[in-house]
This record gives C-alpha cells, structure tokens and sequence, in this order.
C-alpha cells in the first residue's frame, strides 16, 4: 500500500457537486460545490463555531440563544461550500442568506461533506447525497420559485 492510498487534506480541500432538488424531491440542473469536513476552510470555521457555541451558552434568553446557535451552524456550513449553479452571484453571504431559507441544505451539506469517499475518488464528481425522505429534499432557488410563490425571489450564479 503506498502513502497516496490514505485520504489527504489536499483531497479535502477539493470540491464535489451535491445536485440540489426542489421542494417535492425532483431533480434540477444545479448544484452546490462543497468541500470535505476535513478542508483548511472548515477546519477554521469549525474553531469559530465552537466559540460561538460556547458563547451563545451563556445567553439566558432562549430566543437570543437559539439564533446565535443557529448563526454559527450556519456559517460552519457556508464555510463548506465553495460554488454553485444558481442564478445570482456567489459568495458567502449569499450562501448564508440560503442556508437560512433552506435549512434543510444544512444537514445535506454536513452529510455530503462528512463523506470522505466522495473527496477521495479523482476529479469533481457528483455527490450521490440526495435529499432525505424525511426533509422534504432541498431546493435551488430558481426550481423554488417556480413550485412555490412563497420563497426567495434571489437566485445565484455559478461561480466562474
């Protein structure tokens, strides 16, 4: 067995599409590209999102709590993702603004990025993590807009 055997941080630090679905779990054409857990980007968010954490623990009003809790889950996940398909342009903000709409991308994101196999086969390929039974799958804003009236009018661009 030779050392390139062994997943690598570099492995981690390239992304892999995870295809995003619409509300009712059909397939589109976009997707998000996200990086392994064991990425640099994570690592560093990860940290973060421990302080956060242990910060928001000591918020004695519950509503407070839970936003910041939900704000530091949030951008340990935007931190994973790299890319997209989607109509507007990318960056971080943006990627949170959809993780918060689209909470459900945050447990696909986590699951994607956990698999180690995905980042360890050569090239970007294509995540094989759809949605789960019980979420409802996710949702590329522009396949939303045209199921349901009621989400986000902002669409994102593939980065370039």
């Amino acid at each position: 067995m030779k050392a390139s055997d062994f997943y690598t941080r570099e492995k981690g630090n390239k992304g892999v599409k995870l295809p995003l679905y619409t509300p009712e779990g059909a397939a589109t054409e976009h997707y998000l590209e996200v990086l392994s857990v064991d990425s640099d980007a994570f690592q560093m968010a990860q940290s973060e999102m421990q302080r956060n954490l242990a910060t928001a623990n000591l918020e004695e009003d519950k509503t407070k709590r839970f936003e910041l809790v939900r704000e530091a889950k949030v951008a340990a996940a935007a931190a994973l993702v790299i890319g997209w398909s989607l109509e507007d342009d990318f960056n971080q903000e943006a990627v949170k603004e959809l993780l918060v709409e689209a909470p459900q991308l945050v447990d696909q994101i986590d699951r994607a990025a956990s698999n180690r196999a995905l980042f360890f086969a050569s090239g970007s390929k294509s995540s094989s993590t759809g949605p789960a039974a019980s979420s409802g799958s996710t949702k590329s804003r522009k396949g939303a807009k045209k199921a349901s009236a009621s989400n986000s009018s902002r669409s994102k661009k593939q980065q370039a």
